[in-house]
This record gives C-alpha cells, sequence and structure tokens, in this order.
C-alpha cells in the first residue's frame, strides 16, 4: 500500500512540475500523500480520476502542449504503473483537456524560505518620480541714472551706458550684454551680477551691480564732470574754427598730463571736475594765449580767448605788385633774433603776434631782408623785391 501511494505521489509531482508549479506544489504533495492515493476517499470518488488540490483548472492548458519545432518542451511523463486507480494517459489516450478537468492546485504564491532575500521589484514608468520641472528664468529691469557728483543734479543726456558680465570668459574679457546712450536707460537682464560702465565725454566710472530675482533694481552712479566751450577772437572777430585750436593740461600730483588737445572752438568738452591750464594757438607760430580755468562739477564753463594778432602774407617780387618769385626760402626772427618760423620754398600765410619782426627770403644764393610790424586785427601782405 505504501508503494502504490509513493508511485502515486510521484505521478501527480511529474504532473505539476510540468506546469512549472513544482516550487509551489512540492510541500502540498508530501501532506496530501494519502489523499492523492485515494487511501481515504471512497471508491466512487476514485472511480473518477481527478485529484483535488485546493484549486481547480479546466480547459485547455497550452503547456502541455506538444513543443513545436525548434521549442524545448518539458520532459516526457513515464505512464504510472498498471491498475493504478488514477487514469492511465499514455494507455487510455485520454485528451489533454480530460485529464486536467477537475485538477486542484494548491496557491501559487510560494512562502519565503528562511533567510531568502525578496525578490527585486523591477520599476516601471507609472514609479518612476516626476522630475522636477525647473522654474523659468524671468529676466528684471535694470534702471540706471547718473548724478553731477554724489549730491549734484541728474545728468540729462551725453551719457553713454554699457552693461557687461561681472565675470570674464576664458580669454578674460567681460562680455559685452547692453548698451545704451538714454540719459536714464532700463535693461531687462536675466538675475545675477554685472559691471556698469558709464561714460560721459572723459569722465568715466564703473560699478559691480547685482540684478534680484524678484523686483527691478535701481542705481545711480555718480559723475563728477563738468564741461568747457571754449571760443576765440581777434579784437571782435572770431577766429574761423579752421584757424585756431585749444589744448587742455591738467596738475595729477605734480605731473601735468594732457586732458586734450586740438580742441575746435564751440565744441563742448566733458571733463573731469578740478582746475585746467589752456592753451589757444592761433595758426602755427607765435600767436598763442594761455588761460586757466576751474571747472565745478555740474557747471558748463564757458571762455572767450582774444589774440593779439594777425594774418600776414610774405611774397618775394621783381617789383612791386609783381609775379611772386619762386623757389625762395624764408625766415622770420624776432627784433631779438629768434626764430619765429622757417621754409624751403613758398612760404603760406602766417599769423604773428602782435610786434615787430624781420623777414629773410634767399633766392639763387643771394639774400633779401625786410623789416615790418603786425597790428592785431590787421592781415596785411609784405613783399620784398629783387632790386
Amino acid at each position: 500500500m505504501g508503494d502504490r501511494r509513493s508511485s502515486a505521489c510521484t505521478v501527480v509531482a511529474r504532473l505539476v512540475l510540468a506546469l512549472g508549479l513544482a516550487g509551489a506544489v512540492a510541500p502540498a504533495l508530501a501532506e496530501d500523500g494519502k489523499a492523492a492515493a485515494g487511501g481515504d476517499r471512497g471508491p466512487a470518488e476514485r472511480g473518477k480520476g481527478g485529484f483535488s488540490y485546493g484549486g481547480e483548472i479546466t480547459g485547455r492548458m497550452n503547456l502541455l502542449a506538444p513543443p513545436k519545432l525548434g521549442e524545448i518542451g518539458p520532459p516526457p511523463m513515464p505512464s504510472p504503473p498498471p491498475g493504478f486507480g488514477g487514469p492511465d494517459i499514455g494507455s487510455r489516450g485520454l485528451p489533454e483537456h480530460d485529464v486536467l478537468k477537475g485538477l486542484k492546485l494548491p496557491h501559487l504564491t510560494p512562502a519565503p524560505r528562511p533567510g531568502a532575500q525578496p525578490t527585486p521589484v523591477t520599476p516601471t514608468l507609472e514609479d518612476a518620480p516626476t522630475p522636477a520641472i525647473a522654474a523659468p528664468i524671468v529676466k528684471q529691469p535694470l534702471h540706471l541714472a547718473a548724478t553731477f557728483g554724489d549730491k549734484g543734479a541728474k545728468v540729462p543726456n551725453g551719457v553713454k551706458w554699457r552693461v557687461f558680465t561681472d565675470q570674464p570668459d576664458m580669454n578674460g574679457e567681460h562680455l559685452l550684454v547692453a548698451e545704451s546712450s538714454d540719459a536714464a536707460p532700463r535693461f531687462d537682464l536675466d538675475p545675477g551680477g554685472y559691471v556698469v560702465h558709464a561714460v560721459y565725454g572723459l569722465v568715466s566710472t564703473a560699478r559691480y551691480v547685482s540684478v534680484a530675482p524678484d523686483h527691478p533694481t535701481d542705481t545711480t552712479m555718480s559723475l563728477p564732470a563738468g564741461a568747457i566751450r571754449l571760443a576765440a577772437f581777434v579784437g571782435d572777430a572770431r577766429v574761423p574754427p579752421d584757424r585756431v585750436g585749444f589744448t587742455l593740461t591738467r596738475n595729477d600730483a605734480g605731473v601735468t598730463r594732457t586732458v586734450a588737445e586740438n580742441v575746435r572752438p564751440g565744441a563742448l568738452l566733458r571733463v573731469p571736475a578740478g582746475q585746467y591750464h589752456v592753451v589757444s594757438a592761433y595758426g602755427d607760430a607765435n600767436a598763442i594765449v594761455e588761460v586757466d580755468l576751474d571747472v565745478a562739477a555740474g557747471k558748463l564753463v564757458e571762455a572767450q580767448v582774444h589774440h593779439k594778432a594777425a594774418r600776414m602774407t610774405l611774397r618775394l617780387v621783381r617789383a612791386a605788385g609783381g609775379a611772386e618769385v619762386k623757389n625762395t626760402s624764408w625766415t622770420v626772427l624776432t627784433p631779438g633774433g629768434d626764430v619765429i618760423r622757417e621754409s624751403i620754398g613758398q612760404l603760406p600765410p602766417i599769423v604773428l603776434s602782435e610786434g615787430d619782426y624781420t623777414a629773410i627770403a634767399r633766392h639763387d644764393g643771394k639774400m633779401f631782408q625786410q623789416n615790418f610790424s603786425v597790428r592785431a586785427g590787421f592781415d596785411a601782405t609784405v613783399e620784398l623785391t629783387l632790386n
């Protein structure tokens, strides 16, 4: 009797292994050996040819179907011994669905073994955390303004604004972000640090500015600057702008530095507040006037320079009023012998300060000399004759 029960358990275990359920059913076979062999069932129940293991499967199971070409199926199942109370699949040739009908299976979830690690769960797209979406960068306005000094009036115009990145690039240069020539410009910038550079004529200043991420930023920069406008006269007549120029210098810690040169009359020159020495040159000889000016922040200084000079024309002729002799060299001297001007060839009109002079002409190895005077405001022509 023990052998028959053992054989019945073996047949059932092989059948369950073919279904891939041996891991879950094997413990139940050991407990239900008597029930599987039919020892505790009546003859009528054993004659049904079925087994009961806690669940029922009906219909066709593809796992028991013959393997297809190229597939590896489960190992062949041996037939139970003849005369066993269960169905003989091999000898009776019962269809597979008749064999499975009424087959009972235990619960399919195996109990965890002592010390076994839980089976890792592969995360799905639904389980993946939703990536945080970065908040968009909102540009904030930067309002700029400039004043004449710390407590001076606002600069109405003439400021050139430039905004650079506060961090240099790989070449050590700060990149230009924005620029404007408005008196009080507005720039919409990403929050962060910048360098603001303001230029007003010859005055410039720079400052680090931080643009806030949640509100506008207002910055007022101090420009200690003033302005100068110069004009030149001879008597009551204004000197033509193309004949006079100005040079400005200032004392910087005991060193004289040139601030601007060749400034034309009427030009507005924006300069740092302070004291300046102005030199006005009428022509390119000795008609020079010098003056000192004090420029205050936010103030415009308009200065007029009055020259005592005249524009003189020197000619070498064969007779009074005649044609000018070519290939003549000239020298103009003061009464003390100082050379005012020299030329090789024709001498263009020359502006000389008021006073007395000597003109020397050289032609064909001969020298001709004549004294003349200059009166302020009276342009004249001086002729030297060969006879």
